[in-house]
């Protein structure tokens, strides 16, 4: 007959109650308190003995681990060495090593490790150059304070598209593998959307549908009709600071000419760094939101943009939160030695 189970706290406690306060023999606490007799024997002893009740098995009962410290070790090193290995092909290596051991034992002791599986998030490429750039650019703006952040003008472009499901996961059982709620549905080519806008500590600027592909002269029709009208709102005469990236259009001969005409200063950019501007959250929950809805047309799809980038508080709050990050962004950036950041 194997091992009954350990006594609970409190059955524990009943049988030290009534051995120390009352005359009942082994047996009849035993059966008061639905344990077997040589349990409350066994307390009794210890209590006689003045040795502590408490379990002292902690750590040293059940089975020994089938994975050594050493192959621990070994298994750390192999999910290291590959971060996209799966853990049929880490289990192959492992017992190709020598030790012993099953994808759930794999598993669990990568589990137990910090190591679990995670859908990877996507950044930029940056070369030596371009790290080199943005650390320069950190560092000349370190000093810039949530003040000076505050006069800046955030812009760019974001293309939309219809059915955007951007769900990474959906709950079902295993018969419902094919039904509607289920499955994401997608078409052909769907038709898509390009909106330019800008955004300040002031609030929320005016947008523009790009008409096919950005080209220099339309930029410069979005600078006339929609940047100029935006900073004289905001800003009037004060101090102000335009921030473009380095997207052809925007680099144009006649589009820095234009903004020099236009005593516009600008914001030096460095490349490849969406997570310095803080209007790339502000589009990235905006198509988050977008995807809640069944959104089937071209036209509803602006029309939904215009609604949420005028009426949507939170995201709102969020252009605020995002511009309020600056100097936090700065820092990190000068952490991270020009390379990756969380933003």
């Amino acid at each position: 007959m194997g091992k009954r189970r350990d006594l609970s706290t409190e059955q524990k406690s009943s049988v030290i109650a009534l051995i120390r306060n009352t005359e009942y023999s082994q047996r009849e606490i035993a059966k008061k308190c639905g344990v077997s007799q040589s349990s409350v024997k066994r307390l009794n002893k210890k209590i006689q003995m003045n040795q502590p009740v408490t379990a002292a098995r902690a750590g040293n009962c059940g089975r020994k681990p089938l994975v050594t410290p050493r192959g621990q070790r070994y298994l750390r090193n192999l999910a290291m060495q590959n971060r996209r290995a799966s853990h049929s092909d880490i289990k192959k290596r492992f017992q190709e090593a020598g030790f012993s051991g099953s994808v759930a034992t794999i598993r669990r002791n990568l589990y137990s490790m910090g190591f679990k599986c995670r859908r990877p998030i996507k950044k930029p490429k940056l070369t030596p150059s371009m790290v080199q750039k943005r650390l320069a650019w950190a560092n000349l703006h370190k000093d810039m304070s949530l003040e000076d952040w505050q006069t800046v003008c955030f812009s760019d472009e974001a293309t939309f598209q219809i059915m955007d499901d951007r769900a990474q996961f959906v709950r079902r059982r295993p018969t419902e593998k094919y039904d509607m709620d289920c499955v994401v549905r997608t078409v052909k080519r769907p038709a898509s959307v390009m909106i330019w806008s800008v955004i300040s500590a002031k609030g929320m600027g005016r947008l523009y549908v790009v008409e096919g592909t950005m080209r220099q002269d339309q930029y410069r029709k979005v600078l006339e009709t929609k940047l100029l009208p935006q900073l004289q709102e905001w800003f009037g005469n004060g101090r102000k600071v335009f921030m473009q990236d380095g997207a052809p259009c925007h680099t144009a001969k006649k589009i820095k000419i234009f903004l020099q005409e236009q005593k516009i200063p600008l914001l030096p950019w460095p490349g490849n760094s969406p997570d310095m501007n803080p209007i790339e959250n502000v589009w990235e929950y905006l198509k988050r939101e977008l995807a809640k809805e069944n959104i089937t047309t071209k036209t509803k799809l602006i029309e939904r943009i215009i609604y949420h980038w005028h009426h949507n508080v939170a995201l709102k709050e969020i252009a605020q939160t995002c511009i309020d990050s600056m100097p936090r962004r700065v820092a990190a950036l000068r952490q991270a030695k020009g390379g990756l950041t969380k933003y």
